[in-house]
């Protein structure tokens, strides 16, 4: 599932940041599963394979408007931070990557690195991480899609942006994503 590769990706990177020594957090328009199940509650009675299915199914949807943030920081305690919250991030439609750029970028240092960990790419998208790459800040884009062509149209906004593309075709691709990070730095 891309889902799952996108996740698996963005822990590699996290990984290969903290392992350079520099700062890393994490900010996602996804949704903490822990905070779902505050919300929702889990009590569920399950007797039933019928049942254990929509106990164990979302929302497609959410009204959530606020992102999930780790807060940039150094060391092996923060990483393990962004470890556990990404095994809790779950798919939801509440923030688009626009609004969560514009509910976020005051937050980020400016020496930071931008990598956005994306399954499509619009204008819109395009012109808000360029936003940021106009700010000062190093952006590239990991764009989650198995096939080249659609690599290539994902690309083109972004690289009328001046802004970096890695293909996130599958998971041996993480491998070369996070040494080109390590090389660049």
């Amino acid at each position: 599932m891309r889902s799952e590769l996108a996740v698996t990706a963005a822990a590699s990177l996290a990984n290969a940041v903290y392992e350079m020594g520099q700062q890393v957090g994490l900010v996602t328009n996804g949704r903490d599963a822990a905070d779902r199940i505050r919300q929702e509650g889990w009590d569920y009675d399950i007797r039933t394979r019928d049942a254990a299915r929509q106990a164990a199914s979302m929302a497609e949807t959410s009204d959530r408007l606020r992102p999930v943030v780790v807060e940039t920081r150094r060391g092996p305690d923060q990483v393990m931070r962004i470890f556990e919250m990404l095994a809790r991030i779950e798919l939801t439609d509440g923030l688009n990557l626009v609004q969560l750029i514009d509910e976020t970028a005051s937050r980020m240092p400016r020496d930071a690195s931008v990598v956005a960990v994306l399954p499509k790419v619009t204008e819109e998208h395009a012109i808000a991480l360029g936003n940021l790459k106009r700010r000062g800040l190093a952006v590239t884009a990991v764009l989650n899609v198995y096939e080249m062509s659609d690599f290539a149209t994902a690309s083109g906004p972004l690289v009328a942006q001046g802004i970096e593309t890695r293909h996130l075709r599958d998971e041996p691709a993480i491998v070369s994503i996070c040494r080109r990070l390590a090389l660049r730095s």
